[in-house]
């Protein structure tokens, strides 16, 4: 299975994102906002990250 940056950087996130969820929060509803809060944390950090480094990838 090939998958490119953005594809990869999506699975993590979710993948953490869950995880987080399931360790961190015992009641449903707070569990399923966390774990949407946190992938989406998880990915405008990633593309933040990625936006600062592309100057550099010159």
């Amino acid at each position: 299975m090939t998958l490119s940056h953005l594809q990869a950087m999506l699975l993590f996130a979710l993948a953490i994102s869950v995880a987080f969820g399931f360790l961190g929060r015992r009641r449903p509803a707070e569990r399923a906002r966390f774990i949407v809060w946190s992938f989406l944390v998880f990915l405008g950090v990633g593309i933040a990250v990625g936006w600062l480094m592309y100057p550099f990838s010159k």
